[in-house]
């Protein structure tokens, strides 16, 4: 079952396939990152950040976001990969978690203009 067009903040379950190298795999979380009014242009894929469980000690900012356990269901404390962004193809997105709370969404625009030298 897909999801249809996914939406900007939203945390969805993805089938991100085998795990390449330090690609993620299986089906996890990711945080859609790309405009709506782009998705809706016919894209037939969204942008995302994958999210994961396996935690890093200290600051790792810009390169993840912490997120606590209860944000969008989570039910662990995950990171936010701001440094694997990728496209992937929307008849690969499961479940919709919610959409990241506001705070969040900010720390993880600061990310990504940091990481991308946009600020």
């Amino acid at each position: 079952m897909t999801v249809g067009v996914p939406q900007r903040w939203h945390v969805y379950v993805v089938d991100l396939e085998r795990r390449v190298g330090t690609k993620p795999g299986k089906q996890r979380p990711c945080l859609t990152i790309q405009p709506v009014e782009i998705g809706q242009a016919g894209l037939q894929s969204t942008v995302v950040l994958p999210i994961t469980t396996k935690l890093v000690r200290g600051d790792a900012f810009p390169l993840r976001v912490r997120l606590p356990a209860g944000v969008c269901r989570l039910v662990t404390d995950s990171d936010v990969l701001v440094d694997q962004i990728r496209a992937w193809d929307n008849e690969l997105f499961r479940e919709d978690l919610g959409i990241l709370p506001e705070a969040l969404q900010q720390e993880v625009r600061g990310a990504l203009a940091e990481f991308l030298d946009l600020a």
